[in-house]
Order: structure tokens, then C-alpha cells, then sequence
């Protein structure tokens, strides 16, 4: 009996469909859903709020360098995934179904992950390094698109790669 060389496309394949039928608990699949849904941007927009309350100037900076580090990644990320073109789980393994349906059509990079990812890289350099521990968040993210059905893990990887790259470059350039 000949076995199959194991390939990055076969490990993707294979976290999807062992992470999906994980999603059929309901547990599991609330958790995914309300991972997901903390990424959706609304996280991102109350943070320099929170902050206002605390340090005018430390808002405004953060709501600045945020601001701009968004724009670059926002700009990368349409321009990878419209240069990729890759399709997502359910168009690509037969009989996969995602929990949820995405807001646009290719799966590389994840922009949740890349968002996660970016956002907590901009609290980290901006405001102060405990806020690394939110990566712990932004994996979940990442995480959670994997269990809904809506990403490959190396999706998950590269947008985690994408927003951690912008948030350290932009923080560098601007701080």
C-alpha cells in the first residue's frame, strides 16, 4: 500500500476538515463565531475612544499611526488576494460548507488574522508591550476563520505575517 506525500496543500486540507467537524459542537462553533466577530473592525475604531478618556495626545498618535498602518495593510491585503486569486475551502475540498459566508470571494491572505494581527502589533508599539499578549487574541482570530470554513490555515498564516510586517513598519516609521 502506497501512502501519499504529505504536502502543504494536504496539511491544509486536512486542518480545515478536522477543524470544521470540531465547529459542529456547539461550543465550538459559538466560540469560532464570537472570535471571528471580534475581529469584524468595530474592536478597532472604540480602542483610540477608550483611549481619549485616559490621554488626549496618546489617542490622537494612536489613532493617527493606527490609521495609517490600516491603509497599508487594507492596500496590501485587496492587492494579494486579488493578485492570488485563491479559492476558499468549500469551493476548493467537495462537500465542505463553512458555518458562515465571507464577505468577498478569494481566501489569501485572511484579512480578520491580518487585522488581529495588525492591531495588536499597533497597542503593543504604541501604548505598551503587555499588550502583545492580545497575539494570543489575534491567533484565535485567525484560528476561528479556519473552524468557520472560510480559510485555509496558510491563509491564516500569511495574514498574520501581513498585519504583524505592517504594524512593526509603520510603528517604526511613524514613532
Amino acid at each position: 500500500m502506497r501512502s501519499l506525500p504529505i504536502t502543504l496543500k494536504t496539511v491544509d486540507v486536512s486542518l480545515v476538515l478536522r477543524m470544521a467537524q470540531r465547529a459542529t459542537r456547539p461550543t465550538s462553533r459559538r466560540n469560532y463565531l464570537l472570535l471571528s466577530r471580534s475581529a469584524d473592525g468595530w474592536l478597532y475604531l472604540l480602542s483610540p475612544l477608550a483611549i481619549l478618556l485616559i490621554d488626549t495626545v496618546m489617542a490622537l498618535q494612536f489613532l493617527y499611526t493606527c490609521g495609517a498602518a490600516f491603509a497599508i495593510e487594507r492596500s496590501l491585503y485587496w492587492t494579494i488576494k486579488n493578485t492570488t486569486k485563491r479559492n476558499r475551502p468549500p469551493e476548493t475540498i467537495p462537500g465542505l460548507r463553512s458555518i458562515i459566508i465571507a464577505n468577498d470571494r478569494f481566501s489569501l491572505p485572511s484579512g480578520h488574522t491580518s487585522g488581529a494581527f495588525l492591531f495588536v502589533t499597533m497597542l503593543s508599539q504604541c501604548l505598551n508591550p503587555l499588550w502583545a499578549l492580545g497575539y494570543f487574541w489575534a491567533a484565535g482570530v485567525g484560528t476561528s476563520r479556519v473552524g468557520l470554513g472560510v480559510h485555509f490555515p496558510t491563509d491564516v498564516c500569511a495574514g498574520a505575517l501581513l498585519g504583524t510586517c505592517v504594524g512593526f513598519a509603520v510603528s517604526g516609521a511613524l514613532l
